[in-house]
């Protein structure tokens, strides 16, 4: 196959949790721009529409990642409407205590959010295993910078301390590496490539709005910039398509830089 032509996900179909928020957009974007059509799992139609408005090709499944019964049904509509699922984008978290320093974060907030993030993009890899074990498929988990390195305490010090990276989100997020990994090994028989991409630093809008702290953040990398959403187009596409297939249980980090110091 021409390399460029490994690429395109034409005739493909991808579910992307959490696909119309921060970062979810840009992927959606990317595999639709891919060729893929693409059922975006989560909460807001409204945030939905304003993103993507009536594309035929890109459709909205309301839904909650931490039901299995919901899970179920987002898949159930995707293969009703576009006849199968190619590709799975693990992308939506819930989390609470965000902000909190370790001795706050009570069992609550950990069972919780453990379920989340971890448990969530479990669940969402097991329910989507029957429908590609036939012909094989994509799963691309997103974790996080943090899931690989601790954050550095001192940028969240005065003016910043209220986005401080909490300690139980980095952890479940390096444990949704490790599990990537060995959903890799485990379902790679089956056709079935599973790999993780991380982002670095991509703070929203309204945390940009904090000039210091994205100052802080782009000093701190090597690329001397905050990471913008479209930097994940590439390997989120990459990691759907024909061009990975040898590539098995891995993390792409999108950072910058920032982890090589």
């Amino acid at each position: 196959m021409n390399v460029i032509n490994s690429f395109k996900l034409d005739q493909k179909v991808a579910v992307v949790t959490g696909g119309a928020g921060h970062l979810g957009t840009a992927m959606t974007e990317g595999l639709h721009e891919a060729g893929a059509k693409v059922v975006v799992f989560a909460r807001s139609k409204e945030k939905f529409d304003s993103k993507f408005g009536e594309d035929p090709n890109i459709l909205f499944y309301e839904g909650d990642i931490m039901s299995t019964e919901s899970v179920q049904k987002c898949y159930k509509f995707t293969v009703e409407h576009f006849g199968g699922i190619d590709i799975l984008v693990n992308n939506a978290v819930y989390l609470k205590g965000g902000g909190c320093l370790p001795e706050k974060i009570d069992d609550n907030i950990m069972s919780v959010s453990s379920d989340g993030i971890l448990g969530s993009a479990f669940r969402c890899i097991r329910e989507v295993i029957p429908y590609m074990e036939q012909h094989g498929g994509k799963i691309v988990n997103i974790a996080s910078m943090y899931g690989v390195i601790a954050p550095d305490l001192s940028m969240y010090s005065d003016v910043c301390s209220a986005y401080l990276n909490p300690i139980h989100y980095g952890a479940l997020k390096a444990a949704v590496i490790q599990m990537t990994k060995y959903f890799g090994a485990y379902l790679i028989r089956k056709g079935i490539n599973v790999n993780a991409v991380t982002p670095g630093t991509y703070p929203s809008q309204k945390v940009q709005q904090n000039q210091e702290f994205v100052k802080r953040l782009s000093a701190k990398n090597p690329a001397g910039r905050i990471g913008v959403p479209d930097d994940l187009k590439g390997a989120v596409v990459f990691l759907s398509s024909q061009a990975s297939n040898y590539i098995v249980g891995q993390n792409i980090i999108v950072d910058g830089g920032w982890t090589v110091w």
